[in-house]
């Protein structure tokens, strides 16, 4: 099996890595070369452009910082399009905007190209071990003809509708993870305020109803260890989280809890600091209510 990946920085990477363990020819492009460098020196294959990346090899994986930049990947000279064929499958797995993936997927159909969205959850851990949910939106033929090679990457792979469906579910998931994370938050630092212990506390929360992906895993190895390691930033949980407002605001509908959440992180995100871990909202909250949750 032979693909290539275009974007080679947290998720992206270790993608390359994933794919080279489970025997995947891999090519690779970035506009960091440094970076290209890094991945030749395991086994990967440097392409020249995203063009001859697109020649050579018939899956291209895009994992790029937003839905802007792959266009301008597919459609610039020496893009993509330019290198790709009848038998090319185009994997877009970067977080994207819904309206502008089908917009995309419509501009390669009238070519004779096929699309398919493949946003993903789970963090640079998952992509290290395998274990990544993979959100399929697209033709159901080009779904299971990419399944082998999403398989390399995830555990838990989903098709779940047309062109662009991939990219919705993803921002919808994130809007619920960020709001979990921030209302953990809050109820962890008045706990810590009215002189509960926060290990204890995260005891009896995953015990009970209030569990959730936070408070069973962020917490306990990001919080509490007072970690935050870059894994997901600030940043692009914002841009997620812009993403699925705007899809509220155009079907005209209220996101009351939501919205809350959404002001909180945008406070967090105007003090600068995007580039830390998203745990991080936690460090805000902590200052809003004068403690710290921290472990022993």
């Amino acid at each position: 099996m032979k693909a290539g990946i275009i974007g080679l920085g947290n998720m992206g990477g270790r993608m390359v890595k994933r794919l080279l363990e489970q025997g995947v020819e891999v090519g690779v492009f970035d506009l960091n070369k440094d970076f290209v460098r890094k991945f030749v020196e395991i086994g990967a294959k440097e392409a020249t452009s995203p063009a001859d990346l697109a020649r050579n090899y018939p899956y291209v994986l895009t994992v790029l910082p937003n839905v802007f930049i792959v266009k301008e990947t597919l459609t610039s000279p020496e893009g993509l399009m330019e290198g790709m064929n009848s038998d090319s499958l185009l994997i877009e797995m970067t977080t994207s905007i819904p309206s502008v993936t089908k917009e995309l997927s419509a501009l390669l159909k009238e070519k004779g190209l096929k699309m398919i969205d493949a946003p993903v959850s789970g963090g640079v851990k998952k992509a290290e071990e395998g274990t990544l949910s993979i959100m399929v939106g697209g033709e159901e033929a080009d779904f299971e003809r990419a399944k082998p090679l999403l398989e390399c990457l995830g555990s838990n792979i989903f098709h779940v509708g047309e062109a662009g469906a991939g990219h919705t579910i993803k921002a919808l998931n994130n809007m619920i993870s960020a709001t979990t994370l921030a209302a953990t938050g809050e109820a962890m630092a008045l706990g810590v305020k009215l002189g509960l212990d926060p290990e204890k506390m995260l005891n009896v929360i995953n015990a009970s109803t209030g569990r959730s992906f936070s408070s069973d895993f962020k917490f306990p190895n990001q919080v509490l260890t007072r970690k935050f390691e870059v894994g997901f930033t600030l940043d692009l949980m914002v841009k997620d989280l812009k993403i699925a407002m705007a899809m509220a605001e155009e079907e005209k509908v209220p996101m009351f809890i939501s919205s809350a959440s959404f002001q909180l992180w945008k406070h967090a995100w105007s003090q600068g600091g995007g580039d830390q871990d998203h745990t991080a909202i936690v460090k805000y909250i902590e200052e809003m209510f004068s403690v710290e949750i921290k472990g022993s």
